[in-house]
């Protein structure tokens, strides 16, 4: 089949962006059966990394913006109108080349995206309405008018992009009930999310009282709270009982208030960028997802569960995941709760391999690249008119 993919992140088989890499894993596998046409948005200064993927496709079509180093109520109207040119740009790639289907990653990539006569799908990598809703379920006051009125613009804007397809993937059952509920009768599937692509076969050994979190901080406020709700809301109550505990919050981008904190307390670290992420999940004794208000997938929960890593994650951080709690990982919503689940992984070592163990069976079982694949082209094919 002749496919285009459209991204809004150029994929790459070795990115710090989850969704990224998806991509990138997707289009090197559905290669070997299809003629893959990519077209995606790109930083100007990764235009030299197109190469990588390219290499898998049949042609690509790159739309370059510039890159944005703050964040500001200016410069976010820049990424905003970046993304409305390049779903608005699809329908010329789109018309005219014969393609058998579309297949567009990321909702936001559909905003200004026309109704085609081929097959379209889309694949919700994250519902953009969900952190808005929760968001005014957090609200109080007068901050609740305002709340309320993001949320049903965010939800509005959704519900007509997906309108546009005929079949839409999130990557969770819990996203998938949450859509179908959004409204009746749209077509909506689970993809299974592949997770564990950078974990092997090799074995570190475990660092004593190490609690890691790794996530991309850049323009990731969500994981920069997350950081910052930790250490200092968790990491006392669990330094009170295990003094020789270490913090590590690793990933690209991390805020200057992470770093400058770092800088005046040797039981935090904050490394940045990590090159090898095999040997960061496996070294950790217990890996933490602390997430507060959630809206996806956490790709970095599947990975930890996957290298073997004992995991303590929020009921948020679990909900697309959809791990048993006190099987395959631990959930905790408050900070004492978070504490004494993370003293028991690291006192109890029987229990803490019991967790490892099983969380790394659940995504052996769940969540793989093959099965992601598999799933995509049995659609392909119910889809398309050509395999009828």
């Amino acid at each position: 089949m002749k496919i285009l993919i459209a991204t809004l992140f150029l994929p790459k088989l070795h990115a710090t962006h989850a969704g990224s890499r998806i991509a990138a894993e997707t289009i090197r596998q559905l290669s070997r059966s299809h003629d893959i046409y990519l077209a995606t948005r790109v930083e100007e200064s990764e235009l030299d990394d197109m190469d990588e993927i390219a290499r898998f496709c049949r042609d690509v079509y790159p739309f370059p913006y510039r890159k944005i180093a703050e964040r500001s109520p200016l410069t976010l109207l820049r990424i905003i109108a970046s993304y409305l040119r390049f779903s608005y740009s699809l329908n010329r790639i789109i018309d005219g080349r014969g393609f058998d289907l579309a297949q567009i990653e990321w909702v936001e990539t559909g905003i200004l995206l026309f109704r085609k006569k081929i097959p379209m799908i889309l694949i919700a990598h994250d519902v953009i309405s969900k952190p808005a809703e929760r968001s005014l379920h957090m609200a109080s006051g007068a901050r609740r008018i305002p709340a309320r009125l993001k949320y049903l613009a965010i939800k509005a804007v959704e519900l007509s992009i997906m309108n546009k397809f005929d079949v839409v993937l999130p990557l969770s059952e819990f996203d998938k009930t949450y859509l179908s509920k959004m409204r009746s009768g749209m077509h909506v599937m689970t993809l299974p999310i592949p997770a564990g692509l950078d974990i092997t076969d090799k074995e570190y050994e475990k660092e004593k009282n190490t609690i890691l979190f790794l996530a991309s901080f850049r323009h990731r406020k969500i994981n920069v709270d997350a950081a910052l709700y930790f250490y200092r809301e968790v990491f006392p109550l669990l330094r009170a009982q295990i003094n020789d505990a270490i913090f590590i919050a690793a990933g690209h981008g991390p805020s200057d208030e992470m770093t400058s904190l770092a800088a005046k307390d040797p039981h935090f670290i904050v490394p940045g960028f990590v090159e090898n992420l095999d040997e960061c999940y496996k070294k950790a004794s217990v890996f933490v997802a602390p997430i507060q208000i959630g809206g996806g997938i956490i790709v970095k929960i599947l990975d930890a569960l996957a290298a073997g890593t004992p995991t303590v994650t929020t009921t948020f951080g679990n909900e697309g995941i959809g791990a048993s709690p006190g099987k395959d990982l631990l959930i905790a919503d408050d900070r004492e709760g978070f504490a004494a689940a993370i003293v028991r992984l690291l006192k109890d070592r029987d229990f803490a391999s019991r967790i490892a163990e099983n969380g790394r069976n659940f995504v052996r079982l769940h969540y793989t690249v093959e099965a992601s694949v598999s799933k995509l082209e049995t659609l392909y094919r119910d889809l398309s008119p050509r395999t009828r």
